[in-house]
């Protein structure tokens, strides 16, 4: 079974697609390690990397590239990222997808918990972030991450347990 595991940061994609991951025995691949991995090759952090992929369209492809050819080497895959389900459904690569919603100022807590930092500098981040992800996933792939349609399931998991995520994902597939 392939499953894609889309959300915006701090919306809990990594903590429910590790635990599913195991629950169901199959291989977990994560978009954002792949690009903290390109911000580390390109000496700066994961929004730097951001504003650069606004001038630079192969630091998205090869992302992107990346994570369709995991989606299209194997049927057991957890496929974590913000694209991957929208690029999974343009491509004609049967999975299920599914988005995992949160609102901003939860998210952002989520985040400064996470990472130990100041909710509002980290607020104004995450936003700035989204800002030139949607301006660059409408310019490079025609995908408005707004568009909840690619989705086969959207959950809100604002007052959601990791846990309780993942019980309703297992009695969807």
């Amino acid at each position: 079974m392939k499953i894609t595991i889309g959300g915006l940061a701090g919306s809990g994609t990594s903590t429910v697609s590790k635990i599913l991951s195991k629950k169901l025995k199959i291989q977990h691949i994560d978009a954002g390690q792949i690009w903290d991995e390109l911000a580390l090759e390109h000496n700066t952090d994961i929004l730097g990397l951001s504003k650069i992929a606004e001038n630079d369209k192969s630091i998205d492809q090869e992302l992107d590239n990346k994570m369709l050819k995991y989606a299209k080497s194997s049927k057991n895959k957890i496929l974590e990222g913000r694209l991957i389900g929208a690029l999974c459904k343009q491509n004609n690569i049967t999975s299920f997808k599914i988005w995992v919603a949160t609102p901003v100022n939860i998210r952002a807590k989520r985040v400064c918990q996470r990472e130990k930092s100041n909710f509002q500098d980290t607020k104004n981040k995450i936003i700035l972030r989204e800002k030139s992800n949607k301006k660059r996933y409408l310019m490079y792939y025609n995908i408005d991450i707004d568009d909840k349609s690619y989705y086969d399931l959207i959950i809100n998991s604002k007052n959601k347990s990791p846990d309780n995520i993942v019980a309703i994902i297992l009695n969807k597939i």
